[in-house]
């Protein structure tokens, strides 16, 4: 009779529960204070943060040391169980055993799997004890204990079975562990990478709309980080199970496959030396590039050297990690073939052999423009019609609403200012690499979003001053208004309960009002002023008169810069004899002191110059002391100190003046320094 031999291992799974039993205890042991036991310290201390219904309240919990067990105890337990691997003598003697390949994977990496899961079922049901005790339906429910466990569990097999996998293609148990944590970080950290070196070959490259993409969840550390804070959807925890039965397969694919001698090599299969040595390579260079571009202000010159000085250095280091030696200089006739390969790269991209750079959509073909700063708006705009609203604090019951209607901002319906924004984008295609200061820039987004439901998006860095005749009608227009305003954006039904003004300058003065017939009349004044102010007052770059601060119900607050062109809340103060109350004017001062400064940025950047020494060894400065023309300094006075012309105000209450630039000079002190 033919005995039946049993697939069941008994000596393999003792065997492995003597050497990493001890992991899951210490991990059941770390999940039982972490979460259980400290939510019944935060019920007694009455700290427990209230519940966001998101689904994920569990990981709220001492969030930071769950994330760190989650990615941290997977590794260590795979890189123990599969640690015969990586040394010659036990890889010798475990596969000489009558035991098949696939059997021996099985059975370490369902142990493996074993004391990750067990443990959170443990915890679960403790946390479902002290949910039921203290009665905390009030935080969160059953079923937010399942998801915790549930998706607990999913992240730890899927780590586990990532790193099982990378340790049966290395044979150093070191290089697996560092290539677990790339690869768990690497297709953010890629995407990243490659939009940061794009920008600098393809024109208008929209590289902060595509990192607003939310590409920092494509690496799960990043999403477990924020999941008390933003779901998970059932989309990406299907995902992630099915990557880790990706992951499994392979692993016993390359398990089977994976020569004996691979032990104590970096790589154990000859085939994925090369990927890993260009790849190295490619990632140093990309990391190199980014890293001279915004350091060096864009400077091509530095970010070719950046290239240069990366890849070389990233080809070494691989070549060092795969030969285990740093006598690999001879080898590096490889690095000039993909020297090569990438310059030919560059070339092409620079080329846009596609037409990206001259784009521009018709007219007829535009629902409607965004134009903006940067691209956050363009992806994350409010919705229309729920209303936004949050906790007080993380610790309150109350819920307030947002008060500023978000809905639509940066975006221009009007067909006219849809045309100003196309007139602007023609002129910067036309003047295409001609804009390549970064010294004196702005950066703005254009994006239209078509009929057809595509997005057209661009970026770019255009200099400060240059481009006026096209953002003149563009900054003019009501939606812009709109969009840069708060105040405007502020709903009606939102009730404001006290005005305070505080000044900037050293006179310290400060004006609250709380009757409603003010605060209604201030409100006005502001608004006319917004919906009012030309291009040249919107662009200039004065020193606010201060800040006014509306307190809105619910205690929020807005902030409203006090703009010295906002020339009818000006004179609403004087007409309520309020304006000496609120901010600072020529009774408050002593004089103004005017000098001229050559190269005052290049000056000031000197050790031990400052503005004070700069008026101190000024022998001759105009002394202003005329109201009227202290009055015209204290208007012009900018918060730039690269200006011709530079101011220091002496007030009569303090010890100290306070220096300026002059936004726009003064016919008398033009005509003083003739």
């Amino acid at each position: 009779m033919q005995s039946k031999v049993s697939w069941f291992k008994r000596g393999v799974v003792t065997q492995d529960l003597r050497n990493v039993g001890w992991i899951g205890i210490i991990y059941q042991i770390a999940l039982l204070f972490t979460v259980p036991l400290q939510i019944f310290m935060m019920h007694q201390a009455e700290r427990l943060p209230y519940n966001y219904d998101n689904g994920h309240y569990l990981f709220s919990i001492l969030d930071g040391l769950q994330v760190l067990l989650m990615f941290s105890v997977p590794v260590i337990l795979s890189v123990i169980l599969f640690r015969y691997l990586q040394v010659k003598v036990p890889a010798d003697f475990i596969h000489s055993l009558p035991i098949k390949r696939t059997t021996l994977f099985h059975h370490h990496a369902l142990i493996g799997i074993f004391l990750l899961v067990v443990p959170v079922v443990i915890t679960a049901i403790f946390i479902v004890i002290v949910h039921g005790t203290l009665g905390l339906e009030g935080y969160f429910s059953a079923l937010d204990i399942a998801k915790w466990a549930g998706l607990t569990i999913v992240m730890n097999v899927f780590v586990f079975a990532l790193t099982t996998l990378i340790g049966a293609v290395t044979g150093i148990s070191a290089v697996s562990v560092v290539l677990t944590y790339i690869f768990l970080v690497f297709p953010a950290g890629i995407m990243i990478l490659l939009y940061g070196n794009v920008k600098y070959f393809i024109y208008g490259f929209a590289y902060d709309y595509y990192f607003d993409q939310n590409i920092e969840f494509l690496t799960p550390i990043a999403q477990m980080i924020e999941i008390g804070h933003r779901s998970m959807t059932a989309k990406a925890v299907l995902i992630y199970i099915a990557l880790s039965v990706i992951f499994y397969l392979l692993g016993i694919f390359a398990y089977k496959k994976r020569q004996i001698e691979g032990a104590t090599q970096a790589i154990a299969f000859r085939y994925l030396k090369p990927i890993f040595k260009y790849g190295v390579t490619f990632c140093f260079m990309l990391l190199s590039g980014v890293y001279f571009g915004e350091t060096q202000q864009g400077e091509m010159g530095w970010i070719v050297f950046g290239y240069i000085f990366g890849s070389v250095f990233g080809y070494i280091v691989a070549e060092m990690v795969l030969q285990k030696t740093w006598r690999i200089f001879r080898e590096m006739k490889g690095y000039l073939v993909y020297a090569v390969a990438v310059a030919v790269l560059g070339l092409l991209l620079s080329l846009d052999m596609t037409g990206y750079e001259k784009k521009l959509p018709d007219a007829s073909e535009i629902e409607r423009a965004y134009f903006g700063y940067n691209a956050h708006w363009l992806k994350n705009e409010y919705p229309e019609t729920p209303e936004y609203a949050m906790p007080v604090t993380e610790y309150a019951e109350a819920i307030q609403v947002n008060a500023l209607n978000e809905s639509s901002r940066y975006f221009f319906k009007d067909p006219e200012n849809i045309n100003s924004i196309m007139k602007l984008h023609q002129q910067l295609i036309e003047d295409g690499g001609q804009v390549t200061s970064r010294k004196s820039y702005q950066n703005i987004v254009v994006a239209y979003e078509l009929k057809n439901g595509s997005k057209l998006v661009r970026q770019y860095e255009i200099p400060e001053a240059g481009y006026d005749e096209q953002l003149k009608p563009i900054y003019e227009s009501q939606e812009y208004r709109y969009s840069n305003n708060e105040l405007l954006r502020l709903k009606e039904e939102i009730q404001v309960d006290k005005i305070s003004l505080n000044t900037n300058y050293l006179s310290y003065k400060k004006f609250n009002t709380v009757d409603p017939k003010q605060i209604e009349e201030i409100i006005n004044a502001l608004k006319s002023d917004m919906l009012q102010e030309p291009y040249e007052d919107i662009v200039a770059e004065r020193e606010t008169w201060g800040e006014i601060e509306l307190l809105l119900e619910n205690n929020q607050r807005l902030y409203v810069p006090w703009k010295k062109s906002y020339h009818q809340f000006d004179n609403w103060l004087k007409e309520n004899h309020l304006l000496e109350q609120a901010r600072v004017v020529p009774e408050d001062l002593m004089f103004v002191a005017v000098i001229k400064a050559e190269n005052p940025e290049e000056a000031l950047s000197r050790p031990g110059v400052s503005l004070e020494t700069l008026f101190k060894n000024n022998e001759k400065p105009f002394i202003i002391e005329d109201p009227s023309q202290l009055e015209e300094c204290l208007y012009e006075a900018s918060w730039r100190w690269d200006k011709e012309y530079l101011i220091a105000i002496y007030y009569k209450n303090s010890k100290e003046p306070s220096y300026h630039g002059l936004e726009n000079v003064p016919s008398f002190v033009a005509e003083h320094f003739k």
